[in-house]
């Protein structure tokens, strides 16, 4: 094997050792996405969605998802909201060689059915200025966060997505 092979492949070992030695050690923080973090809740936190009073559900779940803080979320790039599904595409998360973070340039869509949903979950992280809902599938894994500013707008988004939830077509 020629020295630039060899460089070359020690290279490649060497970030793959540094990303186990970083997933496996528990005292350093790593940041996460959005998506797989996973925020404290606070007593203010808990929120039971409320479906009888919705007024125009489509669009208020399109208005939030568009109006999100972008440096809380994946903003959409493409977002459609209908009687059935929320599609919409968003930076992609990177390999193990970027530690999962979005690649510029990299998407994916994502098409959420609210036939598969769970109850939309209302939280507010420790030390964070916003609130977030989390878009979960029926066995309570998170497929997307939503960030608001307001509890009021996070508490609204719940409550809209869980009327589409329970009156899906």
């Amino acid at each position: 094997m020629n020295k630039t092979a060899l460089a070359v492949v020690t290279l490649v070992l060497s970030f793959f050792l540094a990303s186990c030695m970083q997933n496996s050690t528990s005292t350093q923080q790593v940041s996460t996405p959005p998506e797989t973090a996973a925020p404290q809740e606070t007593p203010q936190g808990s929120y039971t969605p409320n479906a009888t009073h919705v007024q125009n559900p489509i669009q208020t779940i399109t208005d939030l998802i568009e109006e999100q803080p972008p440096a809380y979320g994946y903003l959409p790039t493409d977002l459609k909201v209908t009687d059935k599904f929320i599609r919409m595409t968003i930076a992609a998360g990177g390999t193990w060689f970027t530690m999962g973070i979005p690649i510029p340039g990299q998407q994916k869509q994502e098409v959420y059915y609210y036939k598969n949903l769970g109850t939309p979950v209302v939280s507010k992280p420790d030390n964070q200025p916003v609130w977030n809902v989390q878009i979960m599938d029926k066995h309570n894994n998170v497929l997307y966060w939503l960030f608001t500013d307001t509890r009021e707008e996070a508490e609204r988004f719940a409550d809209a997505l869980y009327y589409m939830i329970l009156h899906h077509k």
